[in-house]
């Protein structure tokens, strides 16, 4: 690390400036700290990272710690910060640039750091200088010829995965994967398991339970509430690694002792050198935001401890990748809430494992900014780790995607990770996510709707009055679904900048977004929907009309009848067709109102379905889902802003949302 060094004289008290710390992205620079009372200090810092989001509470953010040598001391320690409240407490500000909101969550007693974010919704890169944090640091101010405090500011790149149900597991043939027991041994017939609740998760060989095809957890028993099962709010590290810089700055906060046991030159010293004589040696990073390679479980869990961070488990994992997708067609895909460098052919990941008893012991205890390891935290060397999200190409496990996110592999151990697999530029590595649970009280949590389950059965408002389908979607009562957040827009990279895997990306609720409408009167069921869109474009026909804007919806009636439409207004005017439907008779009896404001932006949608074409009659339970494609040239589709899981082709209907046609 390179130590700016700045002198600033308060109440008689030398404190010295600290340095720089940087990720993939991410620059701290311009530390300095000054006393504010006998106990507490500001620190002030620049602030600076891409490729940054914030959506409703789809968000990154950056975990931002410090580390003091206070004076007269040889080492370094964890600077607590002091806050009053949780969310942008007293003397946390930025000083000029981009506007940030601060969380300071406390556990254990005590404040080890605070996460950074965009204080309101957008996509933006972060510049922002002069922010202030306030330190609990107990100065002294009795002796004027003490020397001076040196501070150290460090951040770690985070991403923000939401509380709510998901799946485990995959119906693809995947590793060891987990399924739920359905009391057969046809692997085709074992469905993911879906997780529905933050408590315990029922494991064995007893119908509805979590099982595995390997690596099982114990049989007839659970996996505790209090391991991290994935179901609640979480926040993980961006990418799979901790940077080279970031490396060598904890080896620089470590005793001469502690030090030799993270650093070894056949290892780390290929890519971090060690210069100077013990006790005052130093690291450098040759390329400070790569990947640190070679490194252990216990390397990484060290790091994350003395970060405040602490180890993923394998089922957050699964949550973070998938979000509440069904894993049947995207068991590889790309990230739901924006993790980068995930699946990557190249790399795999290591989590805590639900197949032994030390690790399910693990509660997700955080680090407390020391590399003192919690009690829970499991070791690697007891098969208490497992290996997630890339194939191998050794051993038994050979073909590209065998793994993918629902595979699973203990096939190696804690030290395997310190020697090279392949070697040379396709050198294969052992990934690494720290993460941190979401504090309680955080009013991101629930800054929009949550999107919506299957599996609760809500009521579609009764129409008092005829409905005039050129006013809709006035007169429907509520809307049953609000879509303006990062969580609908679909296909998954065209939320957040993803490396690898670049694509026109959605620019907000003014790019496109939607108020989705059902309601019904004795004779019908109608549709409505009110998109914002900053650019009306649908130049296509027949089949094609999705491939523009559009709106897109499907109805599975308790019969098992699936319809799927379609309606356009294109350059040729209103438009309608039909994908789905167990015959061609519903399209013909559909009328279908499309409406244009350019002036507000904003397009108007009505439909109105018989309830006879459809097989419904009141009282009737049944499945719908919507989705509203945006196209703004002759392109076509860019990305679209869906209400669940199932919409898009093929389609999945058993998934869609539930509603009844009751008074």
């Amino acid at each position: 690390m390179t130590t700016i060094k700045r002198i600033v004289g308060f109440a008689g008290i030398m404190l010295l400036a600290a340095g720089l710390a940087r990720g993939d992205g991410l620059k701290i620079g311009k530390v300095s700290l000054a006393p504010r009372d006998a106990k507490t200090a500001t620190a002030t810092f620049d602030i600076a990272w891409t490729n940054t989001y914030r959506f409703g509470r789809y968000h990154d953010a950056v975990w931002v710690f410090f580390k003091v040598k206070p004076a007269g001391a040889k080492e370094w320690r964890h600077a607590p910060l002091a806050a009053d409240k949780m969310v942008n407490p007293a003397g946390f500000a930025v000083g000029e640039g981009t506007p940030l909101e601060f969380v300071a969550p406390t556990d254990h007693g005590g404040c080890v750091g605070m996460f950074v974010r965009l204080a309101r919704d957008g996509r933006d890169g972060v510049s922002a200088r002069k922010v202030t944090a306030i330190l609990d640091l107990s100065l002294p101010t009795t002796d004027n010829r003490q020397p001076a405090t040196e501070l150290r500011a460090f951040g770690v790149e985070m991403t923000y995965v939401g509380e709510g149900p998901f799946y485990l597991g995959t119906d693809r043939d995947r590793i060891n994967r987990f399924f739920a027991f359905t009391c057969t041994d046809d692997p085709a017939e074992r469905p993911a398991y879906r997780v529905t609740s933050p408590g315990a998760i029922p494991t064995g060989r007893q119908k509805g339970k979590l099982w595995a095809a390997g690596l099982m957890p114990e049989d007839n028993s659970e996996i505790p509430a209090a391991f991290p099962t994935g179901y609640s709010a979480f926040y993980c590290m961006k990418r799979p690694y901790f940077t080279q810089e970031l490396y060598a700055d904890f080896l620089n906060t470590l005793t001469p002792e502690q030090a030799g046991k993270r650093w070894y030159s056949d290892g780390q010293g290929r890519s971090i050198t060690r210069g100077g004589t013990a006790p005052d040696q130093t690291f450098t990073p040759t390329q400070p935001e790569a990947p640190t390679l070679w490194v252990s479980w216990e390397d990484n869990a060290c790091l994350a401890a003395w970060a405040g961070l602490r180890p993923m488990s394998e089922l957050e994992f699964e949550k973070a990748v998938r979000g509440d997708e069904y894993p049947e067609n995207n068991d590889a895909g790309f990230s739901f809430w924006g993790l980068q460098e995930i699946n990557l052919g190249n790399v795999y990941e290591r989590q805590v494992s639900v197949a032994t008893a030390a690790g399910r012991r693990f509660a997700g205890t955080h680090g407390r900014g020391t590399v003192d390891l919690p009690q829970d935290w499991p070791s690697a060397l007891n098969r208490d780790v497992v290996y997630r999200g890339a194939y191998m190409r050794y051993r038994r496990y050979t073909k590209v995607g065998h793994m993918g996110t629902g595979g699973r592999s203990d096939a190696c151990n804690g030290r395997s990770d310190r020697f090279s697999i392949l070697g040379g530029e396709s050198e294969k590595y052992a990934g690494w996510r720290g993460a941190r649970t979401a504090p309680e009280g955080d009013p991101i949590v629930r800054a929009l709707p949550q999107r919506l389950d299957s599996a609760p059965v809500r009521t579609v408002a009764r129409a008092n009055a005829p409905l005039s389908l050129d006013k809709a979607p006035e007169g429907m009562g509520q809307p049953i679904a609000l879509l303006a957040t990062g969580e609908d827009v679909m296909p998954f990279n065209s939320r957040c900048l993803m490396k690898y895997q670049e694509r026109i990306l959605w620019g907000g609720p003014t790019d496109v977004s939607a108020t989705v409408f059902l309601a019904w009167d004795e004779t019908s069921l109608y549709v409505g929907a009110e998109v914002t869109d900053d650019r009306h474009w649908n130049a296509q026909s027949g089949e094609s009309i999705w491939n523009g804007d559009a709106i897109q919806f499907g109805i599975l009636t308790s019969s098992g009848a699936h319809w799927n439409l379609v309606a356009a207004l294109t350059t040729n005017g209103v438009a309608m067709h039909q994908f789905a439907g167990p015959n061609q008779a519903l399209c013909p009896t559909v009328t279908c109102s499309v409406k244009r404001d350019d002036t507000t932006k904003v397009t108007r949608y009505g439909v109105r379905l018989p309830l006879t074409s459809l097989g419904l009659e009141p009282g009737d339970e049944f499945g719908f889902n919507s989705m509203v494609c945006d196209g703004d040239d002759d392109k076509g589709m860019r990305y679209s802003m869906r209400m669940a899981y199932g919409i898009n082709y093929p389609f999945q209907p058993r998934f869609y949302p539930r509603f009844a046609l009751k008074e």
